[in-house]
């Protein structure tokens, strides 16, 4: 089995966090893009594309406002006459993120628009879907730096390579789980429901496949590229179908079915953070959506 890529451990990353380092810095230190230090501490992706629980919000490094770490635009002052509307904008953004006084409005904006129902913190569709929508923005992200072919600069080949490391380590948490929990429900559940569990399961091993070679490969590489167009292709394909069969699996179980589910499905992701705790390295091979 190939050797995935030494990452930074949680412990290692909160450490700095307690000595008052930021995730830039942090980042620098250990090596990494800001937003993947960000998801090692937190388990949560930097680009703020899900709506979270408030446990997920309790945890140790949590920023009300991290989009700047998945998408950091330069520290220089962009107000000059000739800068583009965008970039202003963008830099603003930016100062507004790190100011203290700004970061608790957007932690109130955030609170009050972005929080989900109550319902749905534990059902086992909601928790499903709200990790493909974190990874398909991750996919976005990925195909939209220029990459080898395309002459992408050295920071943005580094810096889709550490998004492909962000995709691994969430779907190390996502895979195992939806394999204790949503493929054995859907076999005994849904009609047809042992053919359904057997096609995902056979989309997933692609899938894990194609991770497993793509965060072997060099990322200033044809081979990077093809993969990362193989990736996207195949886990749009795989959350395509899956979402058909959370449909039929919805029809099949009751409120309170997904609810016991969906918090199975939550301390499988619990136990996950415990099992790897200081030692915490993604399994990239266990893993597709």
């Amino acid at each position: 089995m190939p050797t995935p890529r030494t990452l930074p451990t949680r412990e290692q990353v909160r450490r700095l966090l307690a000595d008052g380092l930021s995730y830039d810095e942090i980042g620098r230190r250990l090596g990494v893009h800001a937003g993947l230090a960000y998801m090692i501490a937190t388990g949560v992706a930097a680009d703020g594309s899900d709506s979270l629980t408030e446990q997920e919000r309790a945890r140790p490094g949590f920023l009300a406002a991290s989009q700047h770490l998945s998408n950091p635009v330069p520290p220089t002052n962009p107000t000059r006459h000739d800068a583009k509307e965008v970039d202003v904008l963008a830099w603003i953004k930016q100062r507004a993120q790190s100011d203290p006084q700004m970061a608790s409005a957007f932690a109130n904006r955030d609170l009050n628009q972005a929080k989900p129902p109550a319902d749905d913190d534990h059902d086992l569709i909601a928790l499903i879907t709200r990790d493909h929508n974190k990874v398909n923005a991750l996919v976005k992200q990925l195909s939209s730096i220029p990459g080898h072919r395309k002459g992408g600069a050295s920071d943005q080949l580094q810096r889709r390579q550490a998004i492909v490391d962000m995709i691994a380590a969430t779907l190390s948490r996502h895979e195992p789980a939806e394999q204790r929990c949503l493929w054995p429900t859907v076999r005994t559940s849904v009609t047809g429901g042992k053919k359904l569990a057997d096609r995902g399961k056979a989309q997933e091993t692609k899938a894990t496949q194609t991770l497993t070679a793509l965060v072997k490969a060099d990322p200033d590489s044809d081979a990077f590229d093809d993969l990362v167009d193989t990736l996207g292709l195949q886990l749009r394909q795989h959350v395509s179908f899956e979402e058909k069969v959370l449909l039929a699996l919805k029809a099949a179980t009751s409120d309170a079915e997904r609810a016991a589910l969906g918090l199975e499905f939550s301390s499988d992701d619990a136990d996950h953070d415990a099992d790897h705790g200081a030692d915490h390295e993604p399994d990239h091979e266990g893993s597709a959506t």
